[in-house]
């Protein structure tokens, strides 16, 4: 699965490969273009695939949620282990809500957010919602973190373990140890396995710190989808990142009922 000999890497860095490269794992990049879309592409923001017979999904208000990204598995390449190679999943959150929709003490709760997958596809379009305008946030104080209908595209790349994930305290303990010495190269270190991005799988990026280090999170190991504070039109917060994590097992089951949900900001 894993491509160690492309990775690149600083030639000071080059005295740790053999622990670096332990850690690559595939990831899928996210390339967004501002653009109208059509009900099954994959997007940012926008109209979501939705069947007439289904609920939209709201808030414990009854207001409801917007969408904030939406992946259509026939789009992506097949490059990452045990995710779907078809239907649609898509990502709401609540934008009526300081916070996003995020539960501070429960990330996995799911009344402020939710993670749908469309595992048949509809083809027929008049079976399909068309009217989103109940959707559209009417106070001007309100604020989403993606501003503008993005189209979606998708590379594929390998990638090591980045310095935010919980688990670089004890798979990078050794190099940091040696790098505590020099605040230069230590710089260079955490400018280098930063995370930053959008993506689905590889490793997490976060401006505070992982969520998962703590509690009952620690199993959900897997990136389903991060969307980054990138150009003129996605801002979590103060440039802040958003993130959704799964364990290895709901993904190969297609559970998406305990994803957790995270966002933070400087």
């Amino acid at each position: 699965m894993t491509n160690k000999s492309t990775l690149q890497l600083p030639q000071e860095f080059e005295q740790y490969r053999a622990i670096i490269e332990e850690t690559v794992q595939p990831v899928v990049q996210i390339n967004t273009i501002e653009r109208n879309t059509t009900l099954f592409e994959s997007k940012f923001e926008g109209n979501p695939y939705f069947p007439l017979t289904m609920e939209y999904p709201k808030n414990e208000q009854g207001q409801p949620l917007k969408l904030l990204a939406q992946i259509n598995f026939a789009d992506v390449p097949k490059h990452l282990s045990h995710f779907p190679t078809e239907g649609i999943l898509q990502f709401y959150i609540d934008g009526y809500d300081d916070v996003l929709g995020m539960d501070f003490d429960n990330g996995k709760n799911q009344a402020g957010f939710r993670v749908i997958f469309h595992e048949q596809i509809i083809q027929d379009e008049s079976q399909l919602m068309q009217d989103f305008s109940f959707v559209q946030l009417q106070d001007e104080e309100l604020y989403f973190p993606v501003e503008k209908e993005m189209a979606l595209s998708f590379d594929t790349a390998f990638e090591p373990l980045m310095i935010d994930d919980f688990r670089s305290n004890e798979i990078y303990a050794t190099i940091q140890q040696q790098l505590e010495e020099n605040e230069e190269l230590e710089d260079k270190f955490y400018d280098t396995f930063s995370g930053t991005g959008h993506k689905i799988g590889g490793y997490p990026f976060f401006t505070q710190e992982d969520p998962r280090a703590y509690g009952d999170y620690t199993d959900s190991t897997i990136l389903l989808l991060q969307v980054d504070s990138i150009g003129d039109h996605i801002m979590w917060g103060d440039v802040g990142v958003g993130n959704f994590f799964i364990t290895e097992g709901e993904l190969k089951r297609k559970d998406f009922s305990n994803v957790l949900y995270n966002w933070d900001c400087h």
